[in-house]
């Protein structure tokens, strides 16, 4: 399984993309930009990777979350009120109408920075100083991060 989550996690490090795309005008009123880092554990018993955040709020929950690592754009999440979005860098491209999936991590994450609540089984935890935690207790999935003001 380990070797698995790192072929994937490579992967999706070998494209680069620069986001946020054209076609979200995140520069518009109302958003507010922020970064930060985050220990990504993809599933119990597998190794920990640290990873980049760019993120960008709106008001009303609407969450636009950049993944990187190496300066290298490997995820993009977009969650709305009524719908969502996850584009890997290889390509991939997922989207519906309604809640995040809770089987997707990155959406979850989205969600929580953005100050909504995560979809079971997913908690989220504010901790000291900014810093928090999202975790799946079912899949031992898990980012601890925080972001700058």
């Amino acid at each position: 399984m380990r070797r698995c989550s790192l072929a994937v996690l490579l992967a999706l490090l070998s494209a680069c993309r620069t986001a946020p795309p054209a076609r979200i005008a995140t520069s518009a009123p109302g958003w507010t930009q922020r970064g930060g880092q985050a220990v990504w554990t993809p599933a119990r018993g597998e190794d920990a990777v640290v990873i980049g955040l760019q993120v960008w709020t709106r008001a009303d929950g609407e969450c636009l979350l950049d993944v990187s690592k190496a300066s290298l754009s490997f995820v993009l999440a977009h969650v709305t009120a009524d719908h969502w979005r996850i584009e890997a860098a290889t390509g991939q491209r997922h989207s519906a109408r309604g809640l995040p999936t809770a089987r997707v991590g990155w959406l979850q994450l989205a969600r929580s920075l953005s100050g909504q609540a995560p979809t079971a089984p997913w908690q989220f935890e504010r901790r000291d100083a900014g810093a928090w935690r999202l975790t799946n207790p079912q899949t031992g999935e898990r980012f601890d991060g925080s972001l700058t003001p």
